[in-house]
């Protein structure tokens, strides 16, 4: 019998790091590294995450945390039933290795959690396939920003949910609120990456949050809802968001009917259901439907995709939005982009990532949409409006390659000769976005402003509406 014998590498001690072989100094530095971790800084964290990946073998690394503190006053009709303060920090942690990728992400800071996550992240990697796109990105370091309030202002939070309480009671005592918020979110989110780029911002908005329905004996309707934030108390929240506008809907949907018949006509798409639609859209204008070959948008740049009347920009800089961000997920300064000029497209949102496929010039990274005002009140819209619906919201699946859409019609309203005749039982729609954008006829003065993207109402032709 040959006994097998297990062969053990051993190192020879180096006098320089007294007497301790190479891993054993390598495992001490990781072991201080690890103890300086729990009270350090966002900013530090990242660092230390990104050095303690590269010291378990990453060529390269990047890391974000985001810490965040938020405070709310949950409330229905019947008034406040709860009043909670939350904190959390998460980390997201990205290695690479061999031109291959690999991520985890970890909630707190001991010991065992990063070193499980930076395990992890690792074996994600060995995993992965190598790809020329996998790195971190070469930037400039910004300085340290500060956006919004230094705290919440919570009695004025109290006196407007008090406010939206006691004109529901006055006003629409038909409508029942369920899962209503006002609250205040405080986030602190730093990057670091093995190239050196460091980032920090810190951003702090209040919300606002109320689903609604009308109930009259045995007719009800469907839910509506308003969620918009911004950087001063909603002390009257019937000021922002167009909840006047959804709240009279909603009590008006308690008499619904369908459409007379099928036809081809107008829809007066509203700022909320705008926001929802301009989503394929803009999917189509990116860097990942560029690369996929799957965008009817490909080769469009400086061509007119959509009507004089519209344009549409990301402003993720913009100093009067919450929803703005001064970096993106790879430690990129954002910047504004006009990415549709009255009609005309002149560019893609291309990330980080899609700029090294397509090896073209990173021009998005996060997103805060804007659509520009018109002229035309949406009185005038509708009173121009041979026979259409206002669009209020839909439902429905993704459209296809070719922006060819399908869905349902919610919350939605019948317009015929000039007036809105009553509102509509849930009623098909279809037609094309591409189309529907070059058939935009009147986009109005005004718009609504939520704090993460502000839209107007839009007039467009050649839709299919039907009755379910």
């Amino acid at each position: 019998m040959v006994r097998r014998r297990r062969l053990v590498r051993q190192e020879a001690a180096d006098r320089r790091r007294h007497g301790r072989t190479r891993n054993q100094v390598q495992d001490h530095h990781w072991g201080t590294r690890m103890t300086a971790l729990h009270d350090a800084a966002v900013e530090d964290f990242c660092g230390e995450l990104v050095a303690l990946a590269l010291a378990k073998g990453a060529s390269a690394a990047q890391a974000q945390t985001r810490r965040s503190r938020y405070f709310e006053m949950q409330f229905d009709n019947r008034g406040p039933d709860l009043v909670r303060s939350t904190e959390n920090e998460v980390s997201a942690l990205t290695v690479f290795r061999d031109g291959k990728r690999g991520a985890a992400s970890l909630n707190g800071r001991s010991k065992e959690d990063v070193a499980a996550a930076i395990e992890a992240a690792m074996a994600s990697a060995e995993a992965g396939v190598p790809d020329d796109a996998n790195d971190v990105a070469d930037a400039p370091s910004l300085p340290p920003s500060r956006h919004g309030p230094e705290s919440a202002d919570r009695a004025q939070m109290a006196a407007g949910i008090e406010a939206f309480l006691s004109r529901i009671r006055a006003e629409f005592p038909l409508l029942r609120t369920r899962d209503c918020l006002s609250s205040f979110s405080d986030a602190d989110v730093a990057f670091a990456n093995s190239h050196g780029l460091r980032q920090k911002e810190r951003r702090a908005a209040y919300g606002f949050t109320a689903m609604f329905m009308a109930k009259d004996g045995a007719r009800t309707t469907s839910l509506n809802y308003v969620d918009s934030s911004r950087f001063t108390p909603f002390v009257d929240p019937f000021q922002s968001a167009g909840l006047e506008r959804l709240m009279i809907e909603t009590t008006q949907s308690l008499d619904r009917k369908p459409v007379p018949q099928k036809f081809d006509g107008d829809v007066i798409v509203t700022p909320e259901c705008l926001a929802s639609l301009l989503g394929p859209i803009v999917n189509a204008l990116s860097g990942a439907a560029l690369f996929a070959g799957t965008t009817p948008f490909r080769g469009k740049k400086g061509q007119a995709i959509a009507s004089p009347l519209f344009s549409l920009s990301n402003r993720p800089r913009d100093p009067q939005s919450p929803g703005g961000a001064d970096f993106d997920d790879h430690g990129v300064p954002t910047r504004d982009l006009d990415l549709v000029a009255k009609g005309v497209l002149n560019d893609y949102l291309v990330d980080f990532f899609f700029s090294k496929k397509l090896r073209l010039p990173q021009t998005a990274g996060a997103s805060n949409f804007h659509v520009a005002a018109g002229d035309m009140s949406l009185e005038d819209m509708i009173a121009r409006t041979k026979r259409g619906i206002l669009f209020s919201r839909f439902s429905g699946g993704a459209p296809n390659a070719a922006l060819d859409f399908a869905g349902i019609a919610k919350n939605s309203f019948y317009i015929e000769d000039g007036q809105v005749r009553h509102a509509l039982e849930e009623t098909m729609v279809s037609g094309n976005f591409c189309e529907l954008l070059r058939n935009i006829h009147a986009v109005s003065a005004e718009s609504v402003d939520y704090g993460s993207g502000s839209y107007p109402f839009v007039a467009a032709s050649g839709v299919t509406i039907s009755s379910k």
